[in-house]
């Protein structure tokens, strides 16, 4: 919806300059291109920059102030149940000037309280509320990472923002080694915690902070993603059939929709042609008269249009599409990796994402509804549903279990082994794993050892720890690194993503699933996706009600592209490198480097060479892209 940027001195009295203030907003101004206004007082500065969706008059800009002048909110994200907050607020006599969810957030943190407030809301946010008496602020961020966070929080200065651009006006930016380290060594790149750059962290999901000036900053949780799971929950639900999970999954799919729906600005939606977003699709088109939808058709063998051709028909729906070249890839690298922030080796797919929201700002459209986080929830990735493994699929469940009595029991378990990874795998922790994991700060492994230690004691007779540890595991990193593409790609054209399926009451159902709702074992067969089970068993019943089963129960891969694999990264694009800096190397070591490099470290050395040249130093995007067309191309299939 926005960007936000504050900043705090914490010594000088001095007023925050009027020309960084405004560099700032021209940095965000992708993020916010209806508005920008700041506001500067010593020691002070904010800005906000404002895409308008609801309540789009004046009145609604901020930095927003309370009628007493004391408070003033900026804030990015929508809150969906703000009407029935404000019904409450109104019903205890507060007044309101606006219809935005803004006043509403304020006012409710006002009255309410700041920690009281935060379990109410429903929504994606990341916003930062000021005491210009205290000179403090008040922080916080969602559930689940879906609005960027950034913070800088050193003895002289605190400063957040939406992106590090904003920051460049105020703080020298540096490398932080240890994160490029990680990287290379095959980690996917931060998504809480060290950014890229020194000093500058992500803030994580569900967390709050409050710094007053001249304090220690502190910092709190008021939500973690283990929460959602309810050991007495859990047990209630194995007691229910498929079909009663279905109709309650069916119910909260349709609030979900209808209030993410909610705008006085265009709304559309993203279509890829597989079950996810055509079940959001099927329930928007009730709801929404003409309904947008959009489509990137990644040219080639890889294509799925016709997919989302075929959904578009039977909804009766106009679908919009951007053809995705192999040059794309190239065109558009530097300018993904400036809003990306780091490299984005593992997520290929950016480049149509970026593509397809240019393609729905050229129709007007601001946000888009997305099917993002049902893998995650309902084990829809094709690791979770196994092709010829079935045996090994009881074997480690049942390995599971066992190592989880032991511990119960006292007995220790080799001290080697530990959870590590996103996908549920027991895997030996040798000292290469444990340095490699120091270098993204166990990032994914801490994650999952938390998961592990808040359930393993409440597991329900007819559960497995493998039946909730997957769900919640896959919500932590996979799915926080998806949600900041979504986000940093959305708004590089200035378009909002939504998602009706991380609706906390639908994220708390799905976790308290067992795997039989998920995973389809009763027939083991080969399907015609080659797969021997069905996944996504209670969604895809669900889409059954909307959908023709030739939609509903189709296999589809995770946004496939492959022209990475295809490009030919020549030597020479690699002459004169900015690397030879970071790394200190001179110019025969670099050379042996390049010689000696497999095709994924050229690959990865790419990426972190654009990220030098466009996000560390700032330097020009065209230049790096005249070079890379030069010296790179992507092989014909």
């Amino acid at each position: 919806m926005c960007g936000i940027f504050g900043i705090l001195l914490h010594h000088k009295r001095t007023v925050p300059d009027l020309q960084r203030l405004n560099a700032t907003a021209k940095a965000m101004h992708h993020r916010g291109p209806d508005h920008y206004s700041f506001h500067q007082e010593q020691g002070i500065g904010l800005v906000h920059t404002r895409l308008a969706l609801v309540d789009l008059a004046p009145r609604s800009n901020q930095p927003f102030w309370d009628p007493t002048g004391r408070y003033a909110l900026v804030y990015n994200g929508e809150i969906y149940n703000f009407r029935e907050l404000r019904h409450d607020l109104e019903h205890e006599g507060v007044r309101f000037q606006t219809t935005s969810d803004t006043e509403v957030l304020l006012l409710a943190l006002l009255h309410f309280g700041f920690k009281a407030t935060l379990p109410k809301l429903e929504g994606m946010f990341a916003f930062a509320l000021y005491d210009r008496f205290e000179h403090s602020f008040s922080i916080a961020r969602d559930r689940f990472g879906i609005k960027p966070l950034l913070i800088y929080d050193q003895p002289d200065k605190f400063v957040f923002a939406s992106e590090f651009q904003a920051m460049r006006p105020w703080i020298k930016l540096e490398p932080d080694y240890l994160s490029i380290s990680s990287y290379l060594y095959g980690f996917g790149g931060p998504t809480k915690g060290c950014s890229f750059f020194k000093h500058i962290r992500i803030f994580p999901p569900g967390m709050t902070l409050t710094i007053k000036r001249g304090h220690l900053s502190t910092y709190d949780y008021f939500f973690r993603l283990e929460q959602f799971w309810d050991a007495k929950r859990a047990t209630r639900i194995n007691a229910t059939s498929l079909e009663q999970e279905a109709d309650k999954l069916d119910e909260l799919l349709n609030v979900s929709v209808k209030s993410q729906l909610m705008a006085d600005a265009p709304v559309g939606a993203l279509c890829s042609g597989g079950v996810d977003s055509s079940l959001i699709l099927a329930i928007a088109s009730r709801f929404h008269n003409n309904l947008a939808i959009f489509h990137a058709n990644i040219k080639g063998p890889l294509s799925e249009l016709h997919a989302a051709d075929r959904l578009a028909k039977y909804l009766r729906l106009d679908l919009k599409t951007v053809d995705v070249l192999d040059q794309d890839f190239i065109e558009c690298f530097p300018y993904v990796t400036a809003h990306y922030g780091h490299p984005f080796y593992v997520t290929p797919h950016s480049v149509p994402f970026y593509l397809v929201c240019k393609l729905v700002r050229s129709h007007a459209v601001k946000a888009v509804l997305s099917g993002e986080g049902a893998d995650e929830l309902f084990w829809g990735y094709n690791f979770l549903c196994p092709r010829q493994n079935i045996p090994g699929f009881y074997h480690r469940t049942k390995q599971i279990l066992k190592n989880i009595l032991n511990r119960k029991h006292g007995i220790q378990k080799p001290e080697h082994t530990e959870w590590e990874t996103y996908s549920g795998k027991m895997v030996s922790l040798s000292s290469e794993r444990l340095i490699r994991g120091m270098h993204n700060r166990f990032e994914v492994a801490l994650e999952t050892k938390r998961i592990i230690d808040c359930i393993q004691e409440g597991i329900c007779k007819e559960g497995s720890l493998e039946d909730y540890l997957k769900s919640l595991d896959l919500m932590n990193f996979n799915l926080r690194a998806l949600l900041h593409r979504n986000d940093t790609l959305g708004m590089a054209s200035s378009i909002e993503s939504r998602f009706p399926i991380l609706d906390s009451q639908i994220v708390q159902l799905a976790v308290n699933l067992p795997s039989r709702s998920k995973i389809d074992l009763r027939e083991i067969k080969e399907h015609d996706d080659g797969r021997l089970v069905r996944n996504k068993l209670v969604f895809r019943t669900v889409a059954d009600r909307y959908l023709p089963k030739t939609l509903s129960r189709s296999a589809k891969g995770a946004f496939s592209v492959d022209a990475f694999k295809r490009m030919q990264i020549s030597p020479a694009f690699f002459k004169d490198s900015l690397l030879r800096d970071l790394f200190n190397l001179d110019p025969g070591q670099m050379q042996y480097l390049i010689e000696n490099a497999d095709h994924q470290l050229k690959l990865k050395l790419l990426h972190l060479e654009v990220w030098t040249h466009v996000c560390l130093y700032n330097r020009s995007k065209a230049g790096i892209l005249e070079k890379m067309r030069a010296q790179i191309n992507v092989k014909t299939v």
